[in-house]
């Protein structure tokens, strides 16, 4: 299972952290991606490439609006010592929101029992609870 927090703020920023294991993100990192990630040390914790993460986000997670998709920015990601992993994303939306579309596969492809929890917070406050045969939904 992962967890998406998505808080859209007032000042058009959108703030995203997405909550799933760690040892789930590598075994569909190498399937996906034909090669292994591998963790480095960073402070009490450890952490991916944010190359490799940006690269692998980019066919799985994407949020539109107005059919014009968003720009998302990787800017960190942390490995805590029970396993989890953190990503942290950023975006800008236009004020004028009537709908978000969320496109999220994380890990449906290659566990097929993955689900994939989506909180939005702020402009809209909803959930929607994604699987392999729901990777897309627009909130209103």
């Amino acid at each position: 299972m992962s967890i998406t927090e998505i808080m859209l703020q007032e000042n058009q920023d959108l703030e995203i952290s997405i909550e799933l294991m760690a040892h789930d993100f590598e075994y569909a990192f190498k399937k996906e991606m034909n090669t292994k990630i591998k963790s480095s040390p960073k402070g009490k914790n450890e952490s991916y490439n944010l190359n490799e993460i940006k690269v692998y986000l980019k066919n799985c997670f994407s949020i539109s609006q107005k059919d014009s998709e968003i720009k998302l920015e990787v800017i960190g990601n942390e490995i805590k010592l029970d396993g989890t992993l953190l990503i942290y994303m950023e975006g800008k939306y236009n004020k004028r929101i009537k709908h978000l579309k969320i496109y999220n596969d994380l890990l449906v492809n290659w566990l097929p029992n993955q689900q994939n929890i989506v909180n939005l917070n702020g402009a809209f406050k909803s959930s929607f609870t994604y699987n392999k045969n729901q990777k897309s939904h627009v909130f209103q």
